[in-house]
């Protein structure tokens, strides 16, 4: 970690920098999780819905 640190010093990055930097990448990160486990429930929600549908356009035999 302290290589990294010394990397983005020499660089000209200052220490402000790379934490707001840290801190819109954790963000990004939860944002993209939430982002998953809503389109897996869209998912199981359009699964429901089609099995539904298909039920109710059998007919009865």
């Amino acid at each position: 970690m302290g290589e990294l640190i010394k990397l983005f010093s020499e660089l000209g990055v200052t220490p402000p920098t790379m934490i707001i930097c840290y801190l819109l990448f954790r963000s990004v990160k939860a944002h993209e999780l939430i982002l998953n486990e809503l389109k897996k429930k869209l998912t199981d929600h359009d699964k429901r819905i089609m099995k539904l549908e298909w039920k109710e356009n059998q007919t009865p035999g």
